[in-house]
C-alpha cells in the first residue's frame, strides 16, 4: 500500500501462472463493517475484474479508521484465495509532501497560493522580516481554494516565507518545510501632480 498526499494506491505482484488473462478484484473492510455489519467486506467499485496490478482506493478509504484490504485473482473461471495486507491501513499514515507554494507581491501585500492541496490537509505559513528572524508570524490556510493575503507590510522591507503541510486530523503527520522564499515590498505613488500654468505678462 502506498499513500502520498492522501492518494491511496494498492499495488500487488501478479501470480506466477500459465493461464490466460488474469483479472483482479479488491475489497476493503473498515471499522464500521467490523463493528456494525458483522465483519462484512465492501467492494471497491472501480477495481473489479481489472487487469492492472494496482487500484486507486482514495475515494473508498474516506474516514480515519483502520482498513483491512484484500485482492483476489481470477483466470479461466478459477479464483485464488484472498491476499490481504499484513496490517490494517489508516489514511492518517499518508506521506505528506512539502506544498507547492507561489508568492506574489502587490503593493504592500504578499499573496501566497498553494496548488493541488489534498482534502483534510492544512498549511501553516511562517512569515518574518529579513533580519528579524526571531519574530515569526504564523498563518494557517485551510480554505479551498488555498490562498493567503498578508497586508500592510513595510515599504522597502524584505519578507521571507516558508510553509508546511499538516494532516488536519493528526498533528503528528507533517510534511517537510518548503524552500524559503524572500520578496521585497515596493509601493509606488500613483498621484498625478498638476503643475501651475506659466504666468504670461500682459
Amino acid at each position: 500500500m502506498q499513500s502520498v498526499n492522501m492518494r491511496h494506491m494498492l499495488r500487488w505482484r501478479p501470480p506466477q501462472t500459465n493461464c490466460g488473462i488474469v483479472q483482479y478484484s479488491v475489497q476493503f473492510q473498515g471499522e464500521f463493517e467490523r463493528l456494525y455489519l458483522n465483519g462484512s467486506w465492501e467492494t471497491a467499485l472501480d477495481c473489479q475484474q481489472i487487469s492492472q496490478h494496482e487500484c486507486n482506493l482514495t475515494s473508498d478509504l474516506a474516514s480515519d479508521s483502520d482498513y483491512n484490504i484484500r485482492v483476489q485473482a481470477e483466470c479461466n473461471n478459477r479464483t485464488s484465495s484472498w491476499a490481504s495486507l499484513p496490517a490494517p491501513f489508516n489514511r492518517r499514515d499518508t506521506v505528506l509532501l512539502a506544498p507547492v507554494m507561489s508568492v506574489k507581491v502587490s503593493g504592500d501585500t504578499i499573496q501566497v497560493g498553494f496548488s493541488d492541496l489534498p482534502l483534510s490537509v492544512s498549511v501553516t505559513v511562517d512569515v518574518w522580516r529579513k533580519g528579524n528572524e526571531r519574530n515569526v508570524s504564523s498563518h494557517v490556510v485551510t480554505a479551498r481554494p488555498s490562498y493567503l493575503s498578508i497586508t500592510a507590510l513595510q515599504e522597502g522591507a524584505t519578507y521571507c516565507l516558508r510553509a508546511q503541510a499538516q494532516l488536519e486530523t493528526s498533528t503528528r503527520n507533517k510534511s517537510n518545510n518548503t524552500d524559503t522564499q524572500c520578496v521585497s515590498i515596493h509601493t509606488y505613488d500613483n498621484t498625478i501632480q498638476v503643475l501651475p500654468l506659466p504666468h504670461h505678462s500682459p
